[in-house]
């Protein structure tokens, strides 16, 4: 079944467009230009003002011109113009009963991808210390774009890299190997992400002070990026032993992922040889012979074609990719692991299961030296998700893979670039350990507790379950707090606002959805669809015409990338219902307004189910 307001857009558009052809208005576009109306009509249309600064006319008479031609459209049984706008006014009984009874069928999923393969990589965190509370904005995001993009008909893999080769990874392996040095507390019983957090810290705080170990982490590197030797197994145990502890923080989100991409394993399998090979090949490499760069492979920024404007006027006059002393930078691997991701290189991985069952009942696949060769990669497009700082590596990758003559494929690489996030003031740094007590962990913890505080003792729920709603409301708290503000804002995380039940937070979306269970529980009857002569109220229709919109509040999140489209729908949706819910007696009135009301009431709570779902916060029963 078709979603009726895709529909009515549909027909609307096409009524528009013949409108102003008709009146000569050439080109007239009325996309982005419909909107439901809190005024005149119920659906209102803006597309006067676009034609008005095209052939500078009058809104108003446009609008006017453009109503008086306008002939049938499916839900619509008036048409009016006031002030420039083009007014719609629908068949309320008609357009309710076909929402409610689409939104009843399931409402299937958006066939906008059409079956595409999208890699969507997040959360590749450094293994050398928890997730703070930036990493944990990073996997909230990525875990939304994913949702979002399956629920719009893409095939998605997600995605996990980890950096165990990295200077980072370095510096933490030689804290290891040189323990007796530092200042750590020995013995205690921590998780392997604390104790390896607290080692890196404490490195380099020596490092700080004796600058001249840094030549012998470099060493370490160096070692580590060699096949069979102790440093490489000992970066690979290290790393494994990390992913296994960050998994706990992971899953008490809700975050699950299909597959690790080991760092080691690029190089073990010379992805990076064959990306250098096909770089040098077309010219875009150089191995300068003195100056600067002299015994770098390096890429000449001036030599690129079609150089974004991000990447012009920089101090740096090229990129190494390969340093002097032939270990590599991280900006090399990226390149080798995004021509992966997109088929260019081929797919020489293996991979076997890392965790034959998370929580939610998939395997967590990783690369490894054996195993066997799974579908993984060769992907239509990806998406990674990074902190904003990262913007010019992966505007670069894009421009390398185009000047491979793989424009196609660069254009379906996209970056979602994610602001800071600060607690009570606090900017976080892993290499001085200002992630100590701002951890995703320390977060959820106190979420807890206050959510314990704020979900009042109830007759009709048992100490236990009151438990396990405190729990779904502290997750519920966090992940909506983190995702309302775009990606590319800061934020200051408030308790007050994530925990606000009187509006835009999750907790109060699950407080709407709980209240619409218990009304449905009271009637006592399962809701059917009914002719619902009754929704003549504003606020009964308004709820409807906002449910009716939500399909497209999904591709649009989609398309933008912006998990906080949701949340703003999710926020205004629970008011809507509220507003319902005072001024209309759902359970009261003759046998047909109630069974009509009941059949809206229980709508809402599927569109509310479902938006939340995609938020991956979980709906609750009773509140």
């Amino acid at each position: 079944m078709e979603s009726p307001y895709e529909v009515l857009k549909r027909s609307m558009e096409a009524e528009l467009r013949k409108a102003a052809d008709g009146l000569g208005y050439l080109d007239a576009d009325p996309a982005n230009t419909i909107v439901p109306s809190k005024a005149q009509g119920d659906i209102s249309c803006s597309i006067a003002f676009r034609i008005s600064n095209a052939i500078k006319k009058p809104p108003s008479e446009i609008s006017s011109n453009m109503a008086a031609r306008i002939g049938s459209i499916e839900y619509v049984s008036k048409v009016s113009s006031d002030n420039g706008f083009i007014n719609f006014y629908l068949d309320r009984e008609r357009f309710s009963k076909d929402t409610i009874s689409y939104i009843k069928s399931g409402s299937p999923d958006s066939l906008q991808g059409n079956g595409k393969r999208l890699i969507v990589e997040y959360v590749s965190v450094n293994p050398v210390h928890p997730w703070h509370v930036g990493h944990l904005r990073n996997a909230l995001i990525g875990d939304v774009v994913a949702n979002l993009y399956e629920r719009c008909g893409y095939i998605v893999e997600r995605q996990n890299y980890m950096d165990n080769l990295g200077l980072q990874a370095a510096e933490a392996m030689w804290g290891t190997m040189n323990i007796d040095k530092l200042s750590v507390k020995q013995g205690a019983e921590r998780r392997l992400d604390y104790s390896i957090g607290e080692v890196y810290v404490a490195t380099n705080r020596l490092l700080e002070k004796d600058p001249g170990l840094i030549a012998e982490v470099k060493k370490v590197l160096s070692l580590a990026e060699q096949d069979g030797t102790y440093e490489s197994k000992l970066a690979r145990e290290m790393a494994e032993g990390y992913l296994s502890a960050e998994r706990q923080t992971a899953f008490s989100y809700g975050i699950y992922q299909d597959v690790v991409i080991w760092e080691s394993d690029i190089v073990k399998e010379k992805l990076l040889e064959k990306m250098l090979e096909m770089l040098a090949r077309k010219g875009i490499t150089k191995k300068p012979t003195e100056g600067k760069y002299k015994g770098c492979v390096v890429i000449e920024l001036a030599d690129l074609k079609d150089l974004p404007k991000e990447l012009t006027g920089l101090k740096e006059e090229a990129k190494v990719l390969i340093r002097s002393d032939g270990s590599a930078n991280y900006i090399a691997k990226d390149i080798a692991f995004h021509m992966w991701k997109l088929g260019i290189i081929e797919n020489s991985f293996k991979f076997s299961k890392f965790m034959e069952r998370q929580p939610n009942g998939e395997p967590l696949y990783t690369t490894s030296q054996e195993g066997a060769e799974i579908g993984f990669g060769s992907a239509d497009g990806a998406i990674t998700v990074t902190d904003s700082e990262q913007k010019f590596e992966q505007l670069l990758v894009k421009v390398v893979i185009s000047a491979l003559g793989e424009r196609q494929k660069a254009e379906a690489l996209k970056h979602i670039g994610y602001g800071i996030v600060t607690l009570e003031g606090a900017k976080l740094s892993g290499r001085k350990g200002t992630w100590v007590g701002y951890t995703a962990d320390d977060l959820l913890r106190e979420a807890k507790e206050r959510a314990r505080s704020a979900v009042k003792p109830n007759d009709s729920i048992s100490a236990e379950e009151r438990e396990v709603i405190a729990e779904k409301v502290a997750v519920a708290a966090i992940k909506f707090e983190f995702l309302k503000i775009s990606p590319e804002k800061n934020i200051t995380f408030s308790w007050e606002r994530a925990l606000n039940f009187n509006g835009g937070s999750g907790p109060y979306c699950q407080y709407t959805y709980a209240r619409a269970s218990r009304i449905l529980e009271k009637s006592g009857t399962e809701p059917g669809i009914t002719s619902p002569g009754a929704f003549e109220e504003q606020s009964t229709f308004s709820l409807v015409k906002l449910m009716a919109l939500h399909k497209e509040m999904i591709e649009k999140a989609c398309r933008e990338d912006r998990p906080n489209v949701i949340t703003d729908y999710l926020s205004e949706l629970a008011v809507s219902f509220s507003k319902f819910y005072e001024s209309v007696p759902v359970l009261k009135g003759d046998e047909r307004e109630k069974a009509a009301r009941l059949s809206l009431v229980a709508a809402f709570r599927n569109v509310m189910k479902e938006m939340l779902g995609i938020l991956g916060i979980e709906a609750i029963e009773k509140m």
